[in-house]
C-alpha cells in the first residue's frame, strides 16, 4: 500500500472503484446527520462525483487524493478551471465552485481549522487492517469533539479478495474509541460493483454509518 501503488492504479486505470453516478446511501442519509457546518472533509477524494453533490448542497468541500491525476480529471469531467498552489502544509491544492483538492498524502494533510463533517465513502476500505486503526486516529486529529460523519463500508467473505477494497466490519469499528457509531442502512449490492464480482467476490453487502466524534484524544 506504498503510494506508488496508487500511482500505478491510476496509471493502469483499474479504477473500478470510481462510481458514475452519486452515491445513493450519501443522498439517502446525508441530511440526516444534520450537518450545518459548511466545510466538508473527504478523504482519499479520487474523483468521485458525490463531492459536486455536496458542493451543491452548499457545502465547501476539502477532498485529499494522492493522485494528481484524479484532481485533474474530477474537474475536467466537472467542465472546470480550477486555479491552483501549494498549501502551507506544502501539498498542492487546485479549487474550483466550492471543492478544493489538496493533492498528497492525507497523513500529511494540515488544514488550517478542524472540520465538523467529514464524509468517507472509499477511504477506510481502500487500507489494509493494519493501517486502519492509524486513519482513523488521524482523521480524528482533523475533526472538532462532537462532529459528524458519514462512513460507507463493504463486507464480502475473507477469502475471495485480497483488497483494495477490504473487509470492514461493525465489531472492528467498534472497538475504536474515538467515533460513536451507529448504523444506518445495510444491502447486498454485488450486483453493483461487476468489477468485483468478475473478481470472484459472490456477496458484497455495503454499510453506511453515522460516526460522532468522543472526546478521546487522537
Amino acid at each position: 500500500m506504498e503510494p506508488s501503488f496508487w500511482h500505478d492504479i491510476w496509471t493502469e486505470r483499474k479504477i473500478g472503484f470510481h462510481r458514475p453516478d452519486v452515491h445513493p446511501m450519501l443522498r439517502a442519509h446525508w441530511q440526516s446527520l444534520g450537518c450545518d457546518a459548511r466545510k466538508v472533509l473527504v478523504p482519499l477524494a479520487g474523483k468521485t462525483l458525490d463531492m459536486r453533490w455536496l458542493a451543491d448542497q452548499g457545502h465547501l468541500v476539502n477532498g485529499v487524493e494522492l493522485d494528481e491525476r484524479a484532481i485533474q480529471e474530477f474537474f475536467s469531467e466537472w467542465g472546470r478551471e480550477p486555479d491552483g498552489g501549494e498549501r502551507p502544509d506544502g501539498l498542492t491544492a487546485w479549487r474550483a465552485d466550492g471543492v478544493e483538492l489538496a493533492a498528497g498524502d492525507f497523513f500529511d494533510f494540515q488544514p488550517e481549522a478542524s472540520f465538523h463533517v467529514f464524509y468517507d465513502r472509499a477511504a477506510l476500505i481502500a487500507l489494509p487492517e493494519s493501517t486502519r486503526d492509524r486513519y482513523l486516529r488521524r482523521l480524528a486529529s482533523l475533526v472538532a469533539p462532537r462532529a459528524r460523519g458519514l462512513l460507507i463500508t463493504f463486507e464480502y467473505p475473507d477469502e475471495q479478495l485480497d483488497g483494495p477494497p477490504f473487509p470492514v466490519r461493525r465489531a472492528e469499528l467498534d472497538r475504536q474509541g474515538w467515533f460513536l457509531v451507529e448504523q444506518l442502512e445495510r444491502r447486498e449490492v454485488i450486483g453493483v460493483y461487476s468489477d468485483l464480482q468478475k473478481a470472484g467476490v459472490t456477496s458484497l453487502v455495503e454499510t453506511a454509518y453515522r460516526l460522532d466524534r468522543t472526546d478521546l484524544p487522537a
